[in-house]
């Protein structure tokens, strides 16, 4: 059986009960594809990131089990920077990786050219 490539990247505000669901829709899909062989790396992005700093109670076990895992690959380090989020100390200080900074928004041309499908939450 081929093994696949994702990346899930969630842009999804944790404050949308709506948007919350696909979020955890999204760490439990990757989790399962892991589990199951395949390379998967979820990416936080604009308002997704504050799922990291809030840690809803409704997806806090997928949240922790995706992290124990190694499913993390990074955040958004321009949109956690203070002119928009401003969560990027707190992003640090729980370990999670910054990609770019405020004055280097990175886009998912990094995920495709290193072969990953890209879902976007």
């Amino acid at each position: 059986m081929v093994k696949g490539k994702c990346a899930f990247i969630i842009f999804s505000d944790p404050e949308i009960k709506s948007e919350l669901v696909k979020a955890a829709h999204a760490l439990h899909y990757a989790l399962a594809l892991k589990e199951k062989g395949n390379d998967v790396i979820i990416y936080f992005e604009g308002l997704g990131e504050k799922i990291l700093t809030l840690e809803p109670e409704y997806i806090k076990p997928l949240l922790d089990k995706t992290i124990k895992e190694g499913l993390i690959y990074g955040v958004c380090g321009y949109c956690a920077s203070p002119p928009h989020l401003n969560v990027a100390d707190k992003l640090k200080q729980k370990g999670f990786i910054l990609i770019g900074n405020e004055n280097d928004h990175k886009d998912i041309s990094e995920f495709i050219e290193k072969g990953y499908n890209v879902i976007l939450v």
